[in-house]
């Protein structure tokens, strides 16, 4: 069984590779730039709602050469082969490497948050239980918010 450390790591100045830009990289990149602008997005198509938002557009099929210079990595591609070839190449290369969906192929996952302010909350159930999780976080928020409301602004 595959075990997770929840950590925090340091993404300032820091690419953050995702090969994917359909729905699945656009639920994952709506938490990561909370974080970071510094979001490398390669796809052949990207949707609406990730244009223009100061990342990094690629317009392209992956190829292992898109890793040059990458911190993180995020497959969030519906095509199963390609998040597998994302990842074989990244960790050959030394980089950690999330399969969006899929947390037997990761190197790392991304737990449930709520950031507010310097503050932040993750809920994580070890990548076995998504849903649970997010509704312990939603849960905190909702706590968060009646508990302490001056943080909420």
């Amino acid at each position: 069984m595959k075990v997770f450390l929840p950590l925090n790591i340091r993404v300032d100045n820091k690419k953050i590779l995702f090969v994917g830009g359909g729905k699945i990289a656009h639920h994952k990149i709506q938490t990561i730039e909370k974080y970071t602008r510094d979001i490398t997005i390669v796809s052949p198509e990207i949707i609406d709602e990730l244009k223009g938002k100061g990342f990094t557009e690629i317009y392209k099929e992956y190829d292992s050469s898109d890793l040059d210079g990458a911190f993180l990595v995020y497959a969030s591609t519906n095509v199963e082969e390609v998040n597998r070839r994302v990842r074989d190449d990244a960790e050959a290369r030394g980089i950690l490497v999330n399969v969006v969906d899929n947390r037997e192929l990761s190197g790392f996952i991304s737990p449930a948050i709520i950031k507010q302010g310097e503050m932040t909350v993750a809920v994580s159930s070890n990548g076995q239980n998504v849903k649970k999780s997010v509704e312990w976080r939603n849960r905190l928020r909702e706590f968060v918010s009646e508990t302490w409301p001056e943080d909420n602004q």
